[in-house]
């Protein structure tokens, strides 16, 4: 006689169940690669935390493993995430449930987004991993991530990728739309809210069977084109960052007026429109520390500006450009997986002093880990002091004038476009 599968043998045992009966669905000898990803957080107790253990070993009870059959694997995730065990590293039942139970408790913060990112790039990357098999995750936290954006950004990548995710929220401090932008669509069969982690046994079966009935992961959609280079250089091409990018401009409005601020607020607004910013999860934003009083009314903004919210920024009265990049540094968002970058104006050569300060600066964004771009505009700037505090040449830029920024545009442009 047959062996019997896991997933026809969990029908078998369902079928018997009065609150699954109308649930149940013949897996017949279908394999599946499943990934849980367990929520290990501070905000969790330590005895919840061993309950999310227990529910995994239930529901691997329930799969038949194998290496050609059905694979499991573990991610935990608090601030970091730590590959518990491989997907298909154990084929035996018994040493998988082993394993489950050693699973240390992290504490920490809530790093969803860099757990679906290992997920999508380690455990399941492109054109990687078994065809024609459904590519599963199952995710299991108790609140909020410490990202919403980059956490709806990898979801959404995931689900690109032909990745079915479901997603357990527990407790009363999850996010229902954080929840609902992880889960795969539609929602209400991929998505689960219970109230506290002893409810995670009354919807084992159902997530079992919805398990069950997911089809094989779809190919990828096709790789878009590669960046034109010429015509993003040359021409009015749009480009999208290869990563999702926040990035700040900063001029010094006092130093350089109004007449000339609005030249690159013009140009920040043509860089705004050609980045492409929704499409990659990107944002662009002004820094300045100038005392401009005029209206900007007569400039067009992208859809990355808030004229209201830049027009505020050119109220602000400290001086120095070594001020103007503080604020720079400062004013990025701590935790996000965004590629940070910042865009400094200079028009005029810096006196030694203010010279070391903004060089101790520099020195401060990249130990942050900011990619530094800066433009020279005009004959008084110093080449070398400008080159100096990119950190790099090829991240200085130079203009004759402050009227013929769109000189600059193009390149600056495919740098910010092919950051990695």
């Amino acid at each position: 006689m047959a062996p019997i599968s896991s997933f026809g043998l969990l029908i078998a045992l369902l079928f018997h169940s009065t609150s699954s009966t109308k649930d149940s669905y013949g897996c017949g000898n279908k394999p599946a690669d499943v990934e849980f990803v367990l929520d290990s957080s501070g905000s969790i107790m330590y005895s919840d935390f061993r309950k999310q253990l227990n529910f995994t070993e239930n529901l691997v009870d329930l799969f038949d493993i194998g290496q050609n059959k059905t694979r499991v694997g573990m991610v935990s995730f608090s601030t970091q995430v730590i590959p518990e065990f491989k997907l298909g590293e154990y084929n035996d039942k018994k040493d998988i449930k082993q394993k489950i139970r050693s699973v240390w408790y992290q504490g920490g913060g809530t790093n969803t987004g860099k757990a679906l990112n290992y997920v999508r790039t380690q455990t399941f990357p492109v054109n990687d991993g078994r065809p024609n098999v459904p590519h599963i995750v199952i995710v299991l936290t108790d609140g909020m991530s410490q990202d919403f954006r980059y956490t709806v950004q990898e979801a959404a990548a995931a689900h690109n990728q032909g990745i079915t995710v479901f997603v357990i929220g527990i407790g009363d401090q999850v996010d229902e739309k954080e929840l609902k932008a992880i889960a795969s669509k539609p929602t209400d069969n991929f998505m689960f809210e219970i109230d506290n982690f002893d409810a995670l046994q009354t919807i084992k079966d159902k997530l079992a069977i919805r398990t069950c009935k997911v089809p094989p992961a779809t190919p990828p959609p096709p790789t878009p084109p590669a960046i034109n280079e010429d015509a993003v250089l040359n021409g009015n091409a749009h480009c999208s960052p290869e990563m999702p990018v926040e990035l700040k401009v900063a001029l010094d409005t006092a130093a350089i007026g109004i007449d000339n601020s609005k030249f690159i607020l013009r140009f920040i607004a043509e860089l705004s429109d050609r980045l492409d910013l929704p499409q990659s999860h990107s944002e662009i934003e002004t820094v300045t520390n100038g005392c401009a009083t005029q209206s900007l009314g007569d400039i067009t903004f992208g859809s990355g500006h808030d004229r209201e919210k830049i027009e505020k920024s050119m109220t602000d009265t400290t001086q120095g450009i070594s001020s103007m990049m503080r604020r720079l540094r400062q004013s990025f968002s701590r935790g996000n997986q965004r590629k940070k970058v910042g865009v400094v104006f200079m028009g005029e050569t810096l006196s030694n002093g203010e010279y070391r300060k903004a060089l101790r600066e520099t020195t401060r964004a990249s130990f942050m880990g900011i990619k530094l771009f800066v433009v020279g505009v005009g004959e008084r700037v110093s080449t070398r002091q400008t080159q100096v505090l990119a950190a790099s040449s090829n991240q200085a830029f130079f203009a004759e004038s402050y009227d013929s920024l769109h000189f600059v545009e193009g390149p600056l442009l495919l740098k910010i476009c092919t950051l990695k």
